[in-house]
């Protein structure tokens, strides 16, 4: 090395380095992007109840919408269910902990949402051994006992209890109240709802009688709240129930007193609007959970949860308009900027299609008409000024939308024929003047050209007689025919007019069919529904049921009340099972299906009376035994929409419900003595209870007869032919 020239050696060292700097960029060229990307942070939301609860799939889908915002791959999002409710005590806590300590040991959880007090508390709970180093959203009713300013933190959102401005409104809208009675109540006695509405009711007005029902059960509810007294109002908290082993929740509570009551509920949450109450200042989880999910990616994105002060949730004023028609509420009492759910569409909401259709049917004969009518004054007219009239006449003639014929009633020839006449039928005109109809084919039921021509000697005119016309090319079209009698130079002749309808009743005729299909694949479809959920999971939850009591009878060695608490979740289980089984029955009948339609009637007219309270009187006579599925199941729906109107309309507190077979044919009647209507009136024809039987029937080659007066009750007649062996239904 120590004889080489200096020079040389210095460019040998720098070609070196730069043939290794090369060699380093192109066996690395993605190393520096793929070292810049950046981890996503993950986001953990811990639900109370699980995940069919009414409020947390619109709270989980509004909060997925704002985490969604964020960069693509920025955010990972996971969601767990507490569900103490179905799962109490610190045994089910602590394994829970254990749970998800280890599922989540190899993925760091940024931020952890404690969607409601249980879940919150659970968090703080076991803080020290699970997600020690992440911060806590939370929504809930209290407010925490601390605000952490050290540590990871935590933040959210209050909901607080809103009874006292609910109860203002209400009181509000019910000026001559006296008595408040308030449901509140839980499983396990827990008092925190209604303490925190005692609080916030304290000081108000004296005058008012404030009564709590406590822990009551289902039944002495309905029996409290069919019996209110005057100038009453509900305050509904909460309430949970044990009913003969089976779990009420609140919702199944508020539903089943509602019908009954005798004064207005009023609610604090917006799940139960639909349920029974009238409305109030209720929070909407759409709202929370957006507010929430904003939370979550500012501390995702760097800010501290003790930075970002704890709010309190926004309430709106919230209606149910059946509710307010229920109790004669008028919305311009409500106050300004409430929102009204559920609002019945109007007349012309629902029926827009058919009144325009109807309407464009009557301007189209109209048109017709008039045209008819304008052609009969030209007539007469021509009878005094024959020369004048001939010109205006020719020139009516040719221009007509519609297709125009005169010929000779006396041999029947063609004496003329316009311009749309040629369109239509592919006949020139020079090559039918002076033949028949019958020698160019044109009617392909040629009695029925016959009858037409002698209705039209004997009448003097035919209106809108559809007849089937054959083109010069072989195509049949179906047209609108109208026909008066003239005179042409002193011969008595036929003026025709025809309107093509070809394509109108393609359209009807395909409706008809859809409208049959739609209805067999809803039922197929609900019949799918109800086996699989019968066949399926009601058989797997009764092999559960059956392995958790054993496990409770057995239970060994286990603590005190290990035995109690699995008995618990068995009857739990159990009444999953017997609510999935009615809701296969109501998706399907399965009397209906094995015992066959008198059978399927029967059960549903008393299941129907205990439904509603109202007695339903169910005839049969002479009813074939083997009746086809499709009759049969047209029949039961038509039942079923017949007693709902009945129950939705009529106001009458009973309904008579008649079966019989006369010769060929099966029929239905369903009567009631309420209130009626006017049948000259479109609007009781027009409703889709009544047009969904119209195309059940129709679909089967049946039909529908309405008879109805007002203040005399409605009769709804059911028509289905049928065929089979007198074997009678029992």
């Amino acid at each position: 090395m120590s004889g080489e020239h200096p020079a040389r050696i210095k460019s040998s060292v720098m070609g070196s380095i730069v043939w290794f700097i090369g060699l380093v960029v192109f066996l690395f060229p993605q190393g520096a992007p793929a070292k810049a990307a950046a981890a996503p942070k993950r986001i953990l939301a811990l639900y109370w109840y699980n995940k069919d609860f009414p409020s947390n799939a619109p709270f989980d889908r509004s909060l997925q919408a704002v985490l969604k915002s964020a960069p693509a791959g920025s955010i990972e999002y996971y969601t767990e269910y507490l569900e103490s409710d179905r799962f109490p005590g610190e045994n089910q806590s602590e394994a829970l902990r254990d749970y998800l300590r280890q599922k989540y040991a190899s993925r760091f959880i940024d931020v952890v949402v404690a969607v409601s007090d249980a879940p919150l508390d659970f968090l703080l709970k076991y803080r020290d051994s699970l997600f020690t180093k992440t911060p806590i959203v939370f929504i809930a009713i209290k407010r925490p006992a601390t605000k952490e300013t050290s540590g990871p933190g935590l933040t959210g959102i209050v909901l607080g209890g809103g009874y006292k401005k609910t109860l203002d409104l209400a009181l509000r809208l019910h000026t001559h109240t006296k008595h408040v009675f308030i449901i509140s109540g839980t499983l396990n006695h827990d008092k925190t709802y209604e303490a925190l509405c005692r609080e916030e009711l304290q000081g108000l007005d004296s005058g008012l009688s404030i009564n709590y029902f406590t822990d009551l059960s289902v039944d002495e509810l309905i029996f409290k709240t069919k019996h209110l007294p005057e100038k009453s109002l509900v305050l509904y908290i909460w309430q949970q129930s044990q009913n003969e082993g089976r779990l009420l929740e609140s919702a199944d509570i508020l539903a089943a007193i509602a019908p009954s009551t005798t004064a207005p509920i009023y609610g604090v949450a917006n799940w139960q609007v639909g349920r029974g109450v009238v409305g109030g200042y209720l929070r909407t989880f759409e709202a929370d959970a957006t507010r929430v999910g904003e939370i979550a990616l500012q501390i995702a994105n760097g800010a501290r949860a003790q930075d970002i002060p704890i709010e309190s949730a926004k309430k709106l004023p919230i209606f149910d308009w059946g509710q307010l028609h229920r109790w004669g509420l008028k919305e311009s009492a409500l106050p300004p900027g409430s929102v009204v759910l559920y609002r019945e569409p109007t007349l012309w909401e629902r029926n827009q299609n058919y009144i325009l259709a109807g309407l464009g049917v009557i301007v189209a004969q109209t048109f017709l008409i008039a045209g008819l009518l304008w052609q009969r004054r030209r007539r007469r007219n021509a009878e005094l000024k024959l020369g004048k009239s001939e010109e205006r006449f020719s020139k009516a003639f040719r221009q007509s939308p519609f297709a125009i014929t005169i010929a000779s009633t006396r041999d029947g020839c063609y004496i003329d024929v316009n311009e749309t006449f040629e369109t239509q039928t592919g006949w020139k005109r020079d090559e039918i003047i002076g033949r028949t109809p019958g020698e160019i084919n044109l009617w392909v039921n040629p009695d029925q050209r016959t009858t037409f021509v002698r209705e039209l000697v004997e009448k003097g005119n035919i209106r809108d007689l559809e007849v089937l016309l054959r083109r010069k090319d072989g195509e049949i079209r179906t047209s609108l025919g109208s026909a008066e009698l003239i005179e042409v130079n002193g011969e008595p002749c036929a003026l025709s007019v025809f309107a093509d309808i070809t394509e109108r009743k393609e359209a009807e005729e395909a409706l008809a069919t859809l409208s049959g299909r739609l209805i067999d694949a809803q039922e197929e479809e609900r019949k799918r529904i109800a086996r699989e959920i019968h066949d399926d999971y009601n058989q797997r939850l009764a092999v559960l049921a059956n392995d958790l009591e054993q496990l409770a009878e057995h239970n060994g060695g286990s603590p005190v009340g290990l035995g109690q608490r699995l008995h618990q979740l068995w009857n739990g289980v159990s009444e999953l099972a017997a609510d999935l089984h009615h809701l296969s029955h109501s998706l399907h009948s399965s009397t209906l299906e094995n015992l066959g339609l008198v059978a399927g009637v029967k059960a549903f007219c008393g299941e129907f009376a205990d439904q509603q309270q109202m007695q339903v009187h169910f005839v049969h006579e002479n009813v074939p035994h083997a009746i086809p599925a499709d009759v049969a199941l047209c029949l039961f729906r038509i039942t079923q929409e017949g007693l709902r109107n009945i129950k939705r309309h009529s106001g009458a507190n009973g309904a008579e419900v008649r079966l019989e077979g006369l010769e060929e044919k099966l029929h239905l009647s369903v009567v009631d003595r309420g209130r009626g209507f006017d049948l000259n009136q479109p609007s009781p024809r027009s409703g889709i209870g009544i047009r969904s039987m119209e195309e059940r029937l129709r679909s089967l080659g049946g039909h529908l007869e309405v008879h109805s007066r007002p203040m005399e009750g409605t009769r709804i007649d059911a028509w289905l032919p049928f065929k089979a062996a007198r074997r009678l239904a029992s």
